[in-house]
């Protein structure tokens, strides 16, 4: 049996329009799960409707303001009257905004901390109960001895590895911070149900987000190429690997409770390069 295979299970995934969230998605689906996409845009990228058609997998998105308690049940509630169940919830929805300490606004600091922090503990918290319920239905009160009722991946942030000069995103890691502050406390509270909690913590990797800073701010890219040691930003398809590990019961089934950093080596050594 492939430790890799899981065909027929359900995944919930934020940010899946585009990005990371949508190479989440693709190694889910070619993996044989049916993929819940949730995201704030009105519509999808082309290419998360066509892994349905790529992976003979059941594609479905849905428009979700995460902030919104309310938008979220409705939502999660929705995932499981039309695709029968939840068995992966990876939150990959987030936002970030260059502001020096000394004056990062208000406005940042409410928006970057509901979107990347109350927006993953909302959805999360709903998908972790259609989970519990399913494993009361199967195992009433008896305490799980293995994790095969589901798992839940927060994505965290290299930031909280290590400081960059080349940014000055106070607001974002402390936020990133809190998402990795909610693992050890959440998977404890969940073993006892089958259900593991992890976070992945990605490097600098080649999103929209970097595309952008590519023209708008060449050194700042430069300054992320130099600090890995192979001397280049991450591709979203190497995560891929690491996300489907931290899914797949059989390849990680006593791995709870921790963060997965993947940063091509940045945080393992003392960079040279400052942004001047």
């Amino acid at each position: 049996m492939d430790m890799y295979d899981l065909t027929g299970r359900v995944a919930v995934v934020t940010g899946a329009a585009r990005g990371l969230g949508l190479a989440f998605a693709e190694i889910l689906a070619r993996a044989g799960c049916h993929i819940a996409g949730l995201d704030i845009q009105s519509e999808a990228s082309k290419s998360l409707y066509d892994l349905q058609k790529s992976h003979k997998t059941v594609v479905k998105y849905y428009q979700v303001d995460v902030t919104s308690e309310e938008n979220v049940k409705t939502t999660v509630a929705k995932v499981v009257q039309e695709l029968g169940r939840i068995d992966i919830n990876i939150n990959a929805a987030g936002i970030v905004s260059d502001e020096p300490f000394l004056t990062t606004s208000m406005k940042n600091i409410e928006k970057t901390f509901a979107v990347n922090v109350t927006g993953s503990f909302l959805v999360a918290q709903a998908c972790a109960n259609v989970m519990v319920d399913r494993y009361k239905k199967q195992h009433g009160d008896s305490p799980a001895t293995n994790a095969t009722t589901g798992t839940i991946v927060f994505i965290a942030s290299i930031a909280t590895h290590m400081a960059s000069s080349a940014q000055q995103i106070s607001c974002y890691t402390a936020s990133k911070a809190a998402i990795r502050g909610l693992v050890k406390p959440v998977a404890m509270e969940l073993s006892k149900y089958g259900i593991r909690v992890n976070s992945l913590s990605p490097g600098y990797t080649m999103t929209d987000m970097i595309r952008g800073l590519q023209s708008e701010q060449p050194d700042l890219v430069k300054q992320f190429e130099k600090e890995t040691l192979f001397g280049r930003i991450g591709a979203p398809q190497e995560l891929q690997g690491a996300i489907l590990w931290l899914c797949a019961d059989r390849a990680s089934g006593w791995y709870t409770g921790q963060d997965l950093l993947i940063d091509g080596g940045a945080t393992s050594w003392k960079h040279p390069a400052i942004l001047t």
